[in-house]
């Protein structure tokens, strides 16, 4: 019998190998759900003597944790960690980790994908060809790309690749809201450092990269959409909690703004019959901006290797919930 349990609790990839593999060096079993864990209870039913669990969206609360005495540490298969309680991990001494960077040239081209379909209008002109209509589109509000405005709200790893992949289509400016970077550092990157509400005004694109936090939960709203232009297209591939769902679809069905590309939704996955999907100016993905079969084999490895630091008595590399940061385990 192995020494250490480590629990995947929401399933998804093809097989554990990788994990299995890294953490035999520790002398750890990886056992994976019986089922994809999306309550408290499903979490704990699975995990309930896990050392270690890998984790995606399963919610890790207080109540939770509490229920795993053995519990040492949590992985995050990704880089938001808004579904754990990280403050009641560190006051349990747990260590909670993530992946950052795993998927920033997937994530970056997703963002500048859906915001090319959504300017040049492929969905439309693929439905009317694959219904017999083959338009031409002359009365269409298709717009020129070259010497726009691009709004990056957030400025991480993936708004920056998107800042980088889109300077080719020449923008005539590129604004950043990012109140944790500094103006200096976004200035040496060919940007501008400014408002929200100004980036709201000025851009023609805007792109959100921020993480969901109290302060940044439905920071789109219907007054941020209303100080858009009305040829502004909104691309959404951090978290659905950004935006405000309701007053977007209303925007749009309005033509108040011109389009919107969406990979994250509030409640996931998207309900059938959801307004949005009734929208032509809407173009949607379901949260699969992440994935490339190399993301997934660079995702698995780093995780585990994180979870093998924890059992052999290291800190993680990527530890996001440092006692000093937190409060918590001295």
């Amino acid at each position: 019998m192995k020494r250490y349990r480590v629990v995947v609790v929401n399933l998804g990839y093809a097989t554990y190998a990788t994990e299995a593999a890294i953490l035999a060096a520790v002398d750890a079993e990886v056992i994976a759900a019986a089922r994809d864990c999306l309550t408290e209870a499903d979490v704990v039913a699975a995990a309930a003597e896990a050392d270690a669990i890998l984790v995606r969206e399963a919610p890790i609360t207080r109540r939770v944790l509490e229920a795993m005495p053995r519990c040492r540490a949590i992985v995050r298969y990704g880089v938001g960690v808004d579904n754990i309680d990280l403050q009641a991990a560190a006051a349990r001494g747990i260590f909670v980790a993530n992946v950052p960077g795993y998927g920033t040239e997937e994530v970056s081209d997703h963002a500048v994908a859906l915001l090319t379909a959504c300017i040049r209008q492929l969905p439309q002109r693929d439905r009317a060809i694959r219904a017999g209509r083959f338009e031409t589109g002359i009365d269409a509000r298709i717009y020129r790309t070259t010497g726009k405005v691009l709004g990056l709200v957030g400025y991480g790893q993936i708004a920056r690749a998107v800042h980088r992949k889109w300077r080719g289509f020449l923008p005539s400016r590129v604004l950043v809201c990012d109140p944790h970077v500094d103006s200096g550092r976004i200035a040496e990157e060919g940007a501008e450092a400014v408002a929200l509400e100004t980036l709201l005004g000025v851009s023609d694109y805007i792109s959100l990269h921020a993480p969901l936090t109290a302060e940044t939960r439905h920071m789109i709203d219907a007054a941020a959409l209303g100080r858009m232009k009305p040829t502004a297209i909104l691309v959404n591939t951090a978290r659905g909690e950004l935006v405000d769902e309701s007053a977007l679809v209303a925007a749009l069905a309005e033509e108040r703004i011109l389009a919107a590309g969406l990979d994250v939704f509030e409640n996931e996955p998207l309900p059938q019959g959801h307004p949005l999907t009734g929208l032509p100016n809407a173009v949607l993905s379901g949260h699969v901006g992440w994935y490339s079969l190399n993301a997934v084999q660079e995702l698995q490895t780093h995780a585990a290797h994180e979870v093998r630091r924890v059992l052999a008595g290291e800190s993680p590399q990527c530890w996001v919930n440092r006692w000093e940061t937190v409060g918590g385990h001295a």
